[in-house]
C-alpha cells in the first residue's frame, strides 16, 4: 500500500512539474499578457492644463529617463543598467513626432497610459522601469497632457531611430503572475492642499515621485496602485545598480535612526533631496536623482509624511564603498572617484550623464569648474548637485583636468607629466 502511494505521489509530482514547465514555456512563447478590455474611450479627459506646470512635472518624473542630449528633447534613450536583470530597457520617444513619437496619440490614450499602465496600442502593461501613475491627481494629469501637446522644444517632433525594450525570460513570467495594471476606467483624484502637509507628502512621495519604487524591499515587487502594500514599504534594502555597475542598497525612509532618516533634521533632508548630499557630506549615488524643482512646501510636506511611517529598526547592509585611486598617483582621478562621479558618469554613460559634450559646452577649465561648483548657477534646470564646498580650488582644478582627459583619452589615461 505504501509503495503504491509513493508511486502515485511521484506520478502526481512529475505531472505537476510537466504542467508547470508547459505553462512557463507557453508564457514565454506568447509573451506578456494583453488587456483587451482596456479602451481609451473610458479615459476621456476634458480638463484644461497649464503647460508650464506640466513641464515642471515632466522635469520631476519624465526627463531623467526620456531626455536625449543629442537632440535636446524627450526623444528617449537607452536606460542602463538599473534594470538589466529584467531586460533591455529603452525609454520611448515622447515628442510630437507622428511616426516615432506620440504625435498621433489622442489625449485619452495618453491618460490611459499614465493612469492604467496599459499601452493603448498593443494593450500590454508597462514594464517596471516605466512606472505608471494610477493615483496622479486630475490637475497634475491635465498639466502633463497639456505639456505633451505643447510647442515646447523638448517635445518638438524628433524622428530618432526606434529602439524597443525587450523583456528577459523572468520578466515575461512576472508579467503573467505579478505585474498588474491600474484601474480600467477614469476616476476623479484630487490633489491634497499644502494646508494638509502629511496628505500632500504622501501624494508626492507615493503617487507622483513614487519613492517607494526604490526605497522598499525590491524594485521587482512594487505596487503602484496601492503603494502601502509594497513589500517592505519604505524600509529600504532594494538592490539597484549605478552606472559603474556597482550594487547600491537603497536606504529606508522611515523615522528610524538605524535604517532610515530618523536622525535627519529638515535642513539635512532638504539638502539630500535638492542637492544630493547626505548629512555626513557624502554624495548620493545613482539612481537617486535630485529634485531642484520641488517647492519648499512640497519638501516640507514629504519630510512630515516620512516621519509618520512605522520605523524599521533592522540595520541594512550597506553598499560597498568606491575604490578610490591614490591621490599621489592621479589627483584628478582621485577626486573624480572620491566625489562619487563614476556612479553617474560611467565611461559608457548615455543621456544627460554622458561627458562627451564637455569640451564643446565648457571650452576651458574655468567654465567647467564653475559648472561643477554650482551647476544651477550656470543652468537653473541642472540636475547635478553643487560640489564647490566639497573640494578645494586645487582639487577642483585637478578634477576639471581629469574630466577633459577622461573624455579625450579614456578613464585610465595617465595624468600629464609636470
Amino acid at each position: 500500500m505504501k509503495r503504491t502511494l509513493l508511486r502515485v505521489g511521484g506520478l502526481l509530482l512529475v505531472l505537476a512539474l510537466l504542467a508547470t514547465g508547459a505553462a512557463v514555456g507557453l508564457a514565454w512563447v506568447l509573451g506578456p499578457p494583453t488587456y483587451d478590455e482596456y479602451n481609451a474611450g473610458d479615459f476621456e479627459f476634458e480638463a484644461q492644463g497649464d503647460v508650464l506646470a506640466g513641464k515642471r512635472l515632466a522635469e520631476l518624473t519624465c526627463v531623467r529617463c526620456h531626455y536625449d542630449p543629442t537632440t535636446d528633447s524627450l526623444a528617449g534613450r537607452r536606460i542602463a543598467p538599473e534594470y538589466k536583470a529584467l531586460g533591455q530597457a529603452h525609454a520611448p520617444n515622447l515628442t510630437r513626432d507622428e511616426v516615432r513619437g506620440i504625435g498621433l496619440w489622442t489625449e485619452a490614450e495618453l491618460v490611459m497610459l499614465l493612469r492604467s499602465g496599459v499601452h493603448p496600442k498593443d494593450k500590454t502593461r508597462l514594464p517596471p522601469w516605466m512606472p505608471f501613475h494610477p493615483n496622479i491627481s486630475d490637475v497634475d494629469l491635465a498639466n502633463l497632457v497639456a505639456y505633451f501637446r505643447s510647442d515646447d522644444p523638448w517635445v518638438a517632433p524628433q524622428r530618432t531611430p526606434e529602439k524597443r525594450s525587450t523583456l528577459a525570460f523572468r520578466s515575461v513570467l512576472q508579467a503573467w503572475v505579478a505585474w498588474k495594471p491600474g484601474p480600467a476606467k477614469l476616476t476623479a483624484v484630487e490633489r491634497p492642499r499644502e494646508s494638509e502637509p502629511i496628505a500632500l507628502g504622501a501624494y508626492l512621495a507615493n503617487d507622483l515621485l513614487q519613492c517607494h519604487g526604490c526605497h522598499s524591499k525590491s524594485v521587482e515587487a512594487v505596487d503602484w496602485v496601492t503603494p502601502h502594500k509594497t513589500a517592505g514599504f519604505y524600509q529600504g534594502g532594494a538592490k539597484v545598480t549605478d552606472l559603474a555597475g556597482n550594487t547600491v542598497v537603497a536606504p529606508g525612509l522611515t523615522p528610524s535612526p538605524k535604517a532610515g532618516i530618523g536622525g535627519w533634521t529638515y535642513e539635512e533632508f532638504r539638502r539630500a533631496l535638492i542637492e544630493g548630499v547626505t548629512p555626513v557630506g557624502k554624495i548620493l549615488r545613482w539612481p537617486m536623482p535630485t529634485y531642484p524643482r520641488l517647492t519648499e512646501g512640497e519638501v516640507s510636506a514629504m519630510y512630515a509624511y516620512f516621519q509618520t511611517l512605522s520605523p524599521n529598526n533592522t540595520p541594512l547592509k550597506r553598499a560597498a564603498p568606491y575604490r578610490v585611486s591614490p591621490k599621489i598617483v592621479d589627483p584628478g582621478r582621485h577626486e573624480f572617484e572620491r566625489l562619487g562621479c563614476p556612479s553617474c558618469h560611467a565611461p559608457d554613460a548615455l543621456g544627460p550623464l554622458s561627458l562627451k559634450k564637455v569640451p564643446e559646452k565648457y571650452p576651458d577649465d574655468a567654465s567647467l569648474v564653475e559648472y561643477i561648483s554650482d551647476p544651477r548657477f550656470v543652468d537653473p534646470n541642472a540636475w547635478m548637485g553643487a560640489y564647490g564646498k566639497l573640494a578645494s580650488d586645487e582639487e577642483m582644478a585637478a578634477l576639471a583636468e581629469y574630466v577633459r582627459r577622461r573624455v579625450e583619452r579614456g578613464p585610465y589615461a595617465p595624468p600629464p607629466k609636470e
